[in-house]
């Protein structure tokens, strides 16, 4: 293929992987309408599972967290040491900044990934 017809095919994949995109939100969507309604419906009857032919249905809750003070929070890890808390992910905002002022963060390296940018017309 030419370059052209490399932009085109890059294209129509875009367009269709846009497309089934916006079909997984849909359903998506549809799925949290109906969990909030089997939710609901659970809760009337006094139930916490059950089931028919094709799947079982029951509650779950768990417990995440929702911070409500981010320097209260860096605090109490700094003091306790307790990184646990925290994702094994650095920001690449953040670490560009800091290469932009030419420091280095110890114990990372810069990785340089190549990647097409793609823009329809």
């Amino acid at each position: 293929m030419n370059i052209n017809q490399l932009i085109e095919s890059r294209s129509d994949i875009k367009q269709q992987m846009e497309d089934l995109n916006s079909q997984l939100n849909l359903l998506k969507t549809e799925k949290e309408e109906l969990d909030f309604q089997l939710i609901c419906k659970l809760d009337e009857q006094g139930l916490s599972r059950t089931a028919n032919d094709k799947a079982s249905v029951s509650i779950n809750q768990v417990t995440v967290p929702d911070v409500t003070d981010w320097d209260v929070l860096h605090a109490h890890i700094i003091e306790t040491a307790d990184f646990g808390l925290l994702q094994r992910r650095v920001s690449s905002t953040a670490y560009k900044e800091v290469l932009k002022l030419g420091e280095q963060v110890p114990g990372v390296q810069p990785r340089e990934l190549r990647r097409i940018n793609f823009k329809s017309l």
